[in-house]
């Protein structure tokens, strides 16, 4: 695989459902702003942003966000972006999660569809304790989106969210990640909750008691058309490549030329490096024991094709020969010659 082909496979740019594009621009452009020069300045001059088919780069999302903030000078944009959102800005999605039997099952199609809304940030879901941590990872190196877009994630989950069902609750605490404002207190007056900062992850925390509450409009017919008309658009997005086998590719193809670090695999991944160890200990492994892996099985699938002891050490990308011999005898018991020739005796039986 050439540089180039590497690099547009592994930094192919996530895509977000144009619409909330659309709401940035209606709430800069009712503060007076020349929406038509944000637009450009993100790269959507031209694009239909009310469209629930159109999708655009995330990070035409992020730019946008952040020159809109900047130029409102509204401290909370993206809770004012957040604030007006109906759930029909989601299209499919959010009639989903009107017509779900329970609160807790219009959270879990949140996660199991999210795609539909954007396929580079993530939300996950941890219940401990009876309380519920709705958590959010933004796409790609800390910028001030970020900050904006965690804003109206805990909106929507922490304040629009609740208010859905017949006895609305509020969070029990907000966090997030940044440092803290000049007004905190406008923040706690927003959300109705305890809001902290500096913490090591975005997340709304609700009692988890709410996951039971009935959804007003629950409809189980129309909630099996919508499931079935998300399932069609989430297959026409195509299938996601786990972490794991995305980072075996990348690790892969740049273990010749020595840069399968994990600070690069994190930023091809648009994730921190700390963030990426976090996901790898969840799956039960970590970044060198991945690598480690890699090194075996394309260890022993160069030995079989013939490949020179020399060369394979070269393509596993070590340093030296007699580093390969030390870790293959770690891996498998045997040196990569007397493995070769075990092998080649078994298979020319």
């Amino acid at each position: 695989m050439t540089s180039d082909a590497r690099n547009a496979d592994f930094t192919r740019q996530p895509t977000h459902n144009a619409r909330l594009a659309g709401r940035i621009v209606d709430v800069a452009a009712a503060s007076g702003v020349d929406t038509a020069a944000l637009c450009h300045a993100a790269g959507l001059s031209g694009v239909d942003l009310g469209s629930p088919d159109v999708r655009v780069p995330l990070t035409s999302i992020y730019t946008l966000v952040e020159q809109a903030a900047a130029v409102v000078s509204e401290p909370l944009f993206g809770v004012k972006v957040a604030s007006g959102v109906e759930a029909e800005i989601f299209d499919v999605l959010g009639f989903l999660v009107l017509t779900s039997p329970t609160f807790g099952v219009a959270m879990e199609r949140i996660l199991r569809y999210q795609r539909l809304w954007n396929d580079g940030e993530r939300y996950s879901l941890v219940i401990e304790a009876g309380h519920a941590h709705l958590r959010y990872e933004p796409f790609g190196a800390p910028r001030p989106a970020h900050r904006l877009m965690a804003e109206m994630f805990a909106f929507d989950v922490g304040v629009n969210a609740p208010r859905l069902v017949a006895e609305p609750v509020s969070a029990t605490a907000i966090r997030f990640r940044g440092e803290p404002p000049p007004d905190r207190a406008a923040y706690e007056a927003v959300f109705d909750a305890p809001v902290t900062f500096a913490s090591p992850i975005d997340e709304v925390v609700l009692p988890a008691d709410i996951f039971e509450r009935v959804m007003p409009l629950a409809n189980e017919a129309m909630h099996a058309y919508f499931q079935r008309h998300a399932d069609a658009a989430l297959a026409r997005l195509g299938p996601e490549a786990s972490l794991l086998a995305r980072l075996r590719t990348f690790v892969a193809d740049r273990l010749p030329e020595g840069s399968a670090a994990l600070t690069s695999a994190a930023a091809a991944l648009g994730m921190s490096a700390r963030t990426l160890q976090r996901r790898l200990r969840a799956e039960g492994t970590s970044f060198e024991d991945l690598v480690d892996g890699v090194r075996r099985a394309r260890a022993m699938a160069y030995l079989d094709a013939r490949v020179s002891i020399a060369e394979v050490a070269y393509l596993l990308g070590y340093a030296e020969p007699s580093v390969f011999h030390r870790a293959f005898k770690r891996w498998i018991g045997m040196s990569p010659e007397a493995w070769r020739a075990a092998n080649t005796r078994r298979t020319s039986r």
